[in-house]
């Protein structure tokens, strides 16, 4: 196997990193070997220290700060560069930091390539057929390269799709190099989101949430450390080294949280890991994180 948004809170320094094309590694189990600066995570609410009575939004706004700052320490004090977006789709609070920072997709992309391939089909009024859906799976489910390059090359790419989900920072890879599509959080949970709309460009668009919420059991992390059992993922993550910066990880999570009582988008990009599981480790401690400080 191989693997929008005004910000209520915003740390935005966007820089843009020139990275050598490159092909996605398979994921394989490694060491923990990076420096993670160590967040203590609240054992109860944020809110429970505060010494005086604020209004709920003023809670609110101690807490992102406080999470602003908790992101700040993995971005700084870390070789590691860090993104994070998150929507409430119940409220309508966003929360971003460094979310107008340019990443690499990795196969993050994918996300982008079937949704293109079904507004495709149902602008052409047809369905997919069983060999699409069977690239299909394989792509969402197991990752898989191959199935990604051949659905890119049906579609001919993401570009004419971009505009469509409200993509404005999202540039595909150059000479069918997906994996190296740039992009941000802001876009990757301005895709999500246009995707959930009821209303959205893409009715069947929960045939490709079932596949987010069905990927394999090794490549179930990521954001989806911050759901309770209760809950149910939708996740689609991308990981890759890079040959330009001494193979270290590219590590990325993006998708959707639902129940009960729930309904986020959340988008973490990330890289400069020096190992894979390092850089999931990173992701899950700031995917809740993002949930404590934001209560949601």
């Amino acid at each position: 196997m191989t693997a929008g948004v005004s910000a209520a809170v915003v740390v935005v320094d966007p820089f843009t990193l020139q990275r050598a094309p490159g092909r996605e590694a398979a994921p394989r189990p490694s060491p923990l070997n990076a420096l993670v600066v160590p967040v203590q995570t609240p054992s109860a609410s944020p809110t429970a220290a505060l010494s005086a009575v604020r209004s709920p939004q003023e809670q609110r706004q101690q807490n992102e700060a406080a999470l602003t700052a908790a992101l700040q320490k993995y971005d700084e004090d870390t070789y590691a560069d860090l993104a994070v977006t998150v929507v409430d789709r119940r409220t309508g609070r966003t929360f971003s930091f460094n979310g107008q920072r340019p990443f690499e997709t990795a196969s993050t992309v994918k996300v982008d390539i079937l949704a293109t391939l079904l507004l495709q089909a149902q602008r052409a009024g047809r369905t997919l057929t069983s060999s699409e859906k069977s690239l299909a799976r394989s792509m969402i489910e197991e990752s898989d390269n191959d199935a990604a390059t051949a659905l890119w090359k049906k579609t001919g790419g993401i570009s004419g799709s971009a505009g469509v989900f409200g993509l404005i920072a999202t540039t595909p890879g150059a000479r069918g190099k997906w994996g190296v599509t740039t992009t941000t959080t802001e876009d990757r949970a301005r895709l999500i989101d246009t995707l959930a709309d009821p209303a959205g460009p893409v009715a069947n668009a929960d045939y490709l949430f079932g596949l987010m919420r069905n990927v394999a059991d090794d490549q179930s992390w990521g954001i989806s450390a911050a759901a309770r059992p209760s809950e149910t993922v939708a996740v689609k993550n991308g990981w890759m080294t890079r040959d330009d910066d001494d193979g270290r990880w590219e590590i990325n999570s993006i998708g959707r949280i639902t129940g009960a009582d729930t309904d986020v988008t959340m988008a973490i990009l990330s890289r400069g890991h020096a190992s894979q599981q390092a850089g999931i480790t990173m992701v899950e401690a700031v995917a809740k994180l993002a949930r404590t400080y934001l209560e949601w």
